[in-house]
Order: C-alpha cells, then sequence, then structure tokens
C-alpha cells in the first residue's frame, strides 16, 4: 500500500474503517461535531431504520430505537442486573403507576418539537444502549428546545418522573 492509500487490505482483520458501498477504507480523523453542534455523522441506514435527533450536552446527535425491553428495578428505580443510561423526555403529562410503568401503555402528552435528552454518549463511563427514561413535566407555556441537556433539565425546577421504561 503506498502512503497516503486508504483502502484496506484484505490480510487486516479489524480496524476502525469505514465501508462504503462494501468496501474497506481507512478512518479518517474527523470532528465529533460540526460547527453549528450538529453530530459529523454519515449513515446510509441500510436496514431502514427509524433515526431520531437527540439532544447530548446542547448538540444534536443521532439515535436508532431498537424497541422496548423489561428490566428488574428496585424500589428506588434503579436496574437491578443491568447499566442503563438516563434519557430525559420532555412532556405535559405522564401518568405513571406504582411500578414506574405506563399507567394502561397510554404514552406521555409530550412537546412537540422537542428532541429527547441523553445523558452520555459511546465512549463515556455511564453510557449504555439501554436507556430509562425520566419524563419533565413541563407547563403549556414551554418553548420546545429550551431544555437541551441533562443539567438543564436537572436545574429546571421542573418535576421529573422516573420510570422503569427502557429502550434499546
Amino acid at each position: 500500500m503506498t502512503p497516503g492509500e486508504r483502502r484496506v487490505p484484505a490480510t487486516e482483520e479489524e480496524g476502525v474503517w469505514c465501508v462504503t458501498e462494501g468496501e474497506l477504507s481507512r478512518q479518517g480523523k474527523t470532528e465529533a461535531f460540526r460547527s453549528d453542534g450538529v453530530e459529523n455523522l454519515t449513515y446510509n441506514n441500510p436496514y431502514s431504520l427509524g433515526i431520531e435527533r437527540v439532544w447530548f450536552d446542547g448538540q444534536v446527535v443521532y439515535a436508532v430505537e431498537s424497541g422496548e425491553i423489561e428490566l428488574e428495578f428496585d424500589e428506588h428505580r434503579v436496574a437491578r442486573a443491568n447499566k442503563v443510561a438516563q434519557e430525559y423526555q420532555i412532556v405535559y403529562a405522564v401518568d405513571l403507576d406504582q411500578h414506574g410503568k405506563l399507567v394502561d401503555g397510554r404514552e406521555p402528552k409530550r412537546v412537540d418539537g422537542q428532541y429527547n435528552i441523553y445523558d452520555s454518549v459511546p465512549g463515556m463511563e455511564n453510557y449504555s444502549p439501554l436507556w430509562q427514561f425520566n419524563y419533565v413535566v413541563v407547563p403549556r407555556d414551554y418553548e420546545p428546545n429550551t431544555l437541551r441537556s441533562e443539567a438543564d433539565c436537572l436545574n429546571s425546577g421542573y418535576p421529573i418522573e422516573k420510570s422503569t421504561v427502557v429502550e434499546n
């Protein structure tokens, strides 16, 4: 391989690579975020997964949802055997039962246009692909996307309902 060539030889088994139309190339160092605070991501979504925009520390990142899962929690709504990350959903109202589940499966009344908020991203110690929902209950005059980080949520003064609803 010549210097500057980014193609990966077939003799290499693994590495930090890009795959473009089935061809491997070495991944050059790129900035994690663009200057406007949006994640600098290229993803062609070959399996047509649902993708959502979420806030992380005031910057927009992208996430793929794989569905809700059941975990066991203690009386303080802490996962017993699984590490979970925290996700904040901004809502006008939510009704949780004594076990932290949505009553009768009724979805909360979400704030239209508001992105959910993550407490971590891959590479951080507290990151997990399992997300426990925390519902931040705001008044009807709340302006969407005013809250953009976990710190914003925790310092907002709005009530936060910790659930046992977990998504992957």
